[in-house]
């Protein structure tokens, strides 16, 4: 339980800008490096973070160390991931008054936010890869067609994203149970 701990002692603390930029993190530490989860299961876990209530990164925590070391596991975890940015943010806010006059601590912002852009853009698209390269090859088809589909619907429409989550999760899983059947007939 050690090293669940410090890997997300690790991921909360490196993880600057919100749950997005951790995804990178995530895939890197706990699927690449430890593979404590595939990179299919990754992409369920952001599916279920991303709905659930609360940060992303603090979701993703639990559930794998409740998928380790049960509630033990989930508590430590979810613990380690937030106690590096409760930390910092406390120790900024103390600061924040004398800091928010500083050119260079406005400069060292402005750098974070463009990194912190990157971080997150790069965990987009680690999930859009796993998300439609996971599966067999007809099934990467249909995953690219729906995301198409999808994000043109949700750019020219901005529906409910709740609604648009359910709809979409019932077609694709519609979709799968169709081609499935057709696929062992």
């Amino acid at each position: 339980m050690t090293a669940l701990a410090l890997r997300f002692l690790y991921i909360g603390l490196f993880s600057i800008g919100g749950g997005l930029s951790a995804i990178s993190l995530i895939q890197a530490e706990i699927v690449d490096r430890l593979g404590w989860l595939t990179a299919e299961a990754l992409v369920d876990l952001m599916a279920i973070a991303e709905m659930t209530p609360g940060p992303i990164a603090v979701n993703a925590a639990s559930f794998v160390g409740m998928r380790l070391h049960g509630i033990p596991g989930a508590v430590t975890a979810t613990c380690a991931c937030i106690l590096p940015g409760c930390l910092i943010s406390f120790l900024i806010s103390r600061a924040n008054n004398q800091l928010r006059k500083n050119r260079r601590w406005q400069y060292t912002l402005k750098v974070l936010r463009a990194a912190v852009t990157g971080v997150i853009v790069n965990g987009g698209l680690v999930i859009v890869k796993n998300a439609l390269c996971s599966g067999g090859s007809g099934f990467v088809l249909i995953s690219a067609i729906l995301f198409c589909g999808g994000l043109a619907v949700y750019r020219l429409r901005k529906p409910s994203p709740m609604v648009f989550m359910l709809v979409m999760g019932t077609a694709c899983g519609a979709l799968r149970l169709v081609l499935s059947r057709l696929l062992t007939w």
